[in-house]
Order: C-alpha cells, then sequence, then structure tokens
C-alpha cells in the first residue's frame, strides 16, 4: 500500500525509513500521508471539490439528558462511524467541532467522480446511523453537501495550521447542512448534477440561506 499522491510506502522493507522521515499514515485518511497533507508547508491551490457535512441533532438537549459522560460517548460514536462510511468514497476529513463532521471530496483522491462520491458517503453514514430501517436511527443527523471550486491547503499562523477548505462552497455546504432535516441530504445544483439519474425523486426547492444574497437550487434526498 502506498500514498495516494507522492507513491511513499507504508509496507515492505522501505515503510519505516519513510515513516522516519514524515511518511507515515495520514490519520484524517490512510490512503494518504502525512507529509503529503498535514505535514506539507502553508499554502495550496483552487480546486474543484465538493464538501460534506455532517451534523448531529439536538446536541444540547442531549447533553442535558443523557449527562456530560454519555453524550460524549454517543459523539465519539458518531465520529467513529462517520470515519468508516466516509472512508471507502476516499473523502477527506476537514474537521470536527462539536457535534459536526467535514469531509472534502477532491478529483485528486477521489477521482473524476468526486461528487458521486460525496452522495454516496452521505448515504452510507446515514444508512449507518440507522436511517431506512425498520427500527429507529440511534442518532439525529443531517447532510449538507455543495460542489464547486475553492482554496483547498494548510492554513493558520503563530505556529499552527491546519489543513483545509476555504470559500464559498464551505459556507454554502454548512448552511445546507443547516438546512436538511434529521435523515435528509441536501444537495446543492452543481452536487445534484453528478447524480440526478440515481436520486431521479430528490426534492428539488429554492433555499434561502443565511449569508447568501439569492436563493440556492437545492435538492433534499431523504433515507428515513
Amino acid at each position: 500500500m502506498r500514498c495516494k499522491l507522492c507513491n511513499a510506502p507504508f509496507t515492505g522493507p522501505s515503510a519505516a525509513a519513510f515513516r522516519l522521515c514524515g511518511y507515515g499514515q495520514l490519520r484524517k485518511n490512510p490512503q494518504l500521508c502525512a507529509r503529503c497533507v498535514e505535514s506539507a508547508p502553508e499554502g495550496g491551490a483552487v480546486v474543484p471539490l465538493s464538501i460534506l457535512f455532517a451534523d448531529m441533532r439536538g446536541y444540547t438537549s442531549l447533553t442535558e439528558r443523557l449527562g456530560t459522560i454519555q453524550a460524549t460517548a454517543l459523539v465519539n460514536r458518531f465520529y467513529e462511524v462517520a470515519s468508516k462510511a466516509f472512508l471507502p468514497f476516499e473523502g477527506l476529513l476537514g474537521q470536527i467541532a462539536g457535534d459536526e463532521v467535514m469531509v472534502l471530496f477532491v478529483p485528486g483522491l477521489a477521482g473524476g467522480a468526486y461528487r458521486a462520491k460525496a452522495v454516496q458517503a452521505g448515504v452510507a453514514l446515514l444508512d449507518a446511523a440507522g436511517y431506512g430501517k425498520s427500527t429507529p436511527s440511534w442518532v439525529e443527523v443531517g447532510v449538507g453537501i455543495a460542489s464547486g471550486e475553492e482554496f483547498v491547503g494548510n492554513v493558520g499562523g503563530g505556529g499552527f495550521k491546519d489543513f483545509t477548505a476555504i470559500g464559498d462552497v464551505t459556507n454554502t455546504a454548512a448552511r445546507l447542512t443547516s438546512a436538511a432535516h434529521a435523515g435528509e441530504i441536501v444537495l446543492d445544483a452543481p452536487t445534484h448534477e453528478a447524480v440526478v439519474d440515481d436520486y431521479p425523486a430528490a426534492e428539488r426547492e429554492l433555499l434561502s440561506l443565511k449569508g447568501k444574497e439569492a436563493a440556492v437550487e437545492a435538492f433534499r434526498l431523504r433515507l428515513g
């Protein structure tokens, strides 16, 4: 097994030497090495991508009802399930914050079908959360996905940096997530275009999103 970007080996006789030089497997996606992402210098490039946000619903009330220990266990389970759901579709974890997960799908890792893979990953997450089954889901989750071009790379200052995406696509994806009900994926038009044949029943609507001057064309997919 090798890094999909630089071809550094993760196994074999030379793998140990590469790890000592910083080419160990990336925590955010073991198909990449840390040297290509987290250990790279500050900077990046504007690239096409899809961004997925998945958000636990009712986290504040859950914390109050379950208590800190049980609520933390639930969040950790959500993080674990999300990580496993995104990996087969070659998503790159951008960040986790409180009750929310952000995942990047870029052509350099996910290939030309990166938009479709983002949707497939969202469906896999909701399926893992228990939607679309005869029994109730174990956690309430809403998903938003937007596609376009924006800056991707390491940003930061004062000795701190983080690999992420910055721009309108990220903002739109976050707002679409807020508009999604539990068990729903809300897509922008560029994302839906890539999966229109797979999800012909998606409901089209125009959404007024916070911070956006014009209404955004969106499509709802519901699993449960």
